[in-house]
């Protein structure tokens, strides 16, 4: 029994759970939920598609070129045509082939800029949401999984409780055999087992229902099993430096770069309202072959009626343009004005929304820090005194044994020791996640 005890701080290997793949680690139960977490799914196709908008935004300011290949052919009979009346008839077959190369550049357009600009900012903003989205998941499959290891822990918590009941019900139904005590401590402690064998019950369902849920979190199959280690892991004590923290907070954080990319979209919104007023600049140019097919058979004739061989002139051609353009609105009966009011309280809610986030990263890492210390101390402080708790438990079963104790002191020395060891489970849990939050609260969980 006293064996039993000393292995009810330590995990059992797990519960029985029905087969399934191989079992995930932590680290791969991260990396599986970073690929098949639906949040993280939907956040990344986000952030794709603002690469997307990007690229098409950014090709309006860069050099297009295109290849085009066009022919095209008519037919008619006993058709005058629009110029009839100088004389001019119309061919009654006509066919034009044309390839040329087409090229344009953009070299000022105000609206271009600023669309490519805002279209940058909104992709930044998809990163550092996607990365946000990640680091909140990998929080929530370390949550998940602690306390699947947890709720492990006190599986092997409750069957060590029913060992050591059942050797006080064998003790206390010996020692009413022998006439030492009354019957009504074997019926107690025929109570305190039964109550074990159900505490065994609860912990046992309570741990299948942790696994399962971890295996949701992550996007797995509700069957997915997992390697849960021996014991909790204590991560060493990072530093608390809090000014240094705060300043990799402010830098690192991905909802305050989301909130200061916010507030460089509003910005940029205000300036797209008289964007479509400036001066554009633009090139256009293209250099290609035409010919005209049906012309063939006329130029061949001897001159003075044609020009003996298939063309008569260079079928070669080129194009350049440059166009410039000034849109000069005389009367808008307020429109531009209303838009501006519109984008400057946009710039006025995103200044206050980006003030907040700073000022929540701060207030972040103040509690993160200080919730760190403190769970470092109740871990200390949960290991000491489970440690004494187990101690007292084995001698209060050993006098129980003699007759130097009464059931009521054995029973409660073992629920003083199961409450202290259900402490010590809790502080592990909650130091080990503390130091996770941290960096969370600095931005630096997913690099």
């Amino acid at each position: 029994m006293l064996a039993a005890l000393a292995l009810a701080g330590s995990i059992v290997a797990a519960v029985v759970a029905p087969a399934a793949a191989t079992p995930m680690t932590l680290v791969q139960a991260v990396q599986f939920a970073e690929s098949h977490n639906e949040q993280a799914l939907a956040a990344k196709a986000q952030w794709l598609q603002a690469g997307a908008t990007l690229a098409a935004d950014r090709s309006a300011q860069l050099p297009n070129v295109e290849g085009i290949a066009q022919s095209s052919m008519a037919r008619s009979a006993n058709y005058s045509g629009s110029f009839a009346q100088i004389g001019v008839p119309v061919q009654p077959n006509f066919s034009q082939n044309t390839a040329e190369l087409q090229g344009s550049q953009s070299i000022f357009n105000l609206q271009n800029e600023l669309t490519a600009n805002a279209a940058r900012h909104s992709f930044d903003q998809s990163a550092q949401n996607y990365r946000l989205v990640k680091e909140q998941t990998v929080l929530n499959v370390e949550t998940s999984f602690y306390t699947y290891a947890q709720d492990l822990q006190l599986v092997a918590l409750a069957k060590a409780d029913l060992a050591y009941q059942a050797q006080l019900y064998a003790i206390a139904d010996a020692n009413y055999k022998s006439g030492l005590v009354a019957g009504i401590d074997r019926l107690k402690a025929q109570v305190q087992r039964t109550s074990s064998e159900e505490g065994l019950a609860s912990a046992t369902a309570d741990a299948e229902d942790a696994r399962e849920n971890l295996a949701q979190t992550i996007g797995a199959e509700p069957t997915q099993t997992f390697a849960v280690p021996e014991s909790i892991p204590a991560p060493p004590m990072p530093a608390t430096d809090q000014r240094a923290l705060v300043a990799i907070a402010l830098a690192h954080r991905p909802d305050v770069a989301i909130a200061k990319d916010g507030l460089d979209i509003a910005v940029i919104d205000n300036g797209l309202i008289d964007a479509p007023n400036r001066p554009t600049v633009a090139l256009q140019g293209a250099v290609g072959n035409q010919a005209i097919p049906t012309q063939i058979a006329a130029n061949l004739v001897a001159p003075p009626f044609g020009c003996g061989a298939p063309y008569c002139f260079s079928t070669h051609f080129y194009t350049i343009s440059l166009n410039s353009q000034l849109l000069l609105p005389l009367l808008d009966w307020g429109s531009r004005h209303a838009q501006h009011n519109g984008a400057h309280a946009n710039i006025d809610s995103q200044t206050v929304a980006f003030g907040t986030a700073k000022r929540q990263a701060i207030i972040d890492v103040d509690q993160a820090v200080r919730r760190l210390i403190v769970d470092d101390q109740n871990l200390a402080l949960a290991t000491q005194n489970a440690s004494v708790a187990l101690r007292a438990a084995k001698v209060a079963q050993v006098q129980y044994k003699v007759g130097l104790g009464s059931q009521i002191d054995v029973t409660t020395a073992e629920q003083t020791y199961l409450q202290a060891a259900k402490q010590l489970l809790d502080a592990q849990v909650a130091y080990a996640l503390a130091s996770d939050k941290l960096k969370f609260a600095t931005g630096t969980l997913v690099e």
